[in-house]
């Protein structure tokens, strides 16, 4: 699979990542939200969720679900750059 690539206006052409909206924010308001990750190897940076999206996740029991979960993720599509920043600054 060909890598996908984003023009951040802080960091340039980079790798893309996904960053649930809790996560993308926190970049902004600097505000520590947890940071939980799961790689299926597809972009630049694993997909990546806050403790709140954790705590949701755990609830799935069906496809619709996992479905409704990921839609309430709001997920960002980040450069790897801004990705490894929101890992640095909300742990692992």
């Amino acid at each position: 699979m060909s890598k996908k690539y984003t023009e951040c206006s802080l960091h340039g052409k980079q790798e893309i990542g996904l960053l649930c909206t809790h996560l993308a924010h926190s970049l902004l308001d600097r505000i520590p939200v947890g940071f939980h990750e799961f790689d299926d190897a597809d972009l630049g940076r694993p997909d990546a969720w806050c403790d709140k999206c954790e705590e949701a996740e755990k609830q799935i029991e069906t496809d619709q679900d996992q479905e409704d979960w990921f839609v309430s993720c709001d997920y960002k599509i980040l450069c790897a750059t801004c990705w490894d920043e929101a890992k640095e600054l909300n742990g692992n």
